[in-house]
């Protein structure tokens, strides 16, 4: 029997000092996931109250930027 990794608490975004322009979101990624990981995602983005792509984007900007500082534009 294979063990499931653990599932991390929500990303709560936190309130930054200056706010952020949100980009439009005008670009499509065709992703295919295992249903175990999907099914681990959308419990995710349930708990963080954010549909499963916009929780996919916060794991990629913390991701991203979280090491190289606020994005530009």
């Amino acid at each position: 029997m294979s063990e499931r990794p653990a599932v991390y608490p929500a990303l709560r975004l936190a309130p930054s000092p200056e706010p952020r322009r949100r980009a439009k979101c005008d670009r499509d990624v065709k992703l295919h996931l295992p249903e175990a990981l999907y099914d681990d995602l959308a419990r995710q983005a349930r708990a963080d109250s954010r549909a499963v792509s916009e929780y996919i984007r916060v794991v990629l900007e913390r991701h991203l930027y979280g090491t190289l500082g606020a994005p530009h534009g």
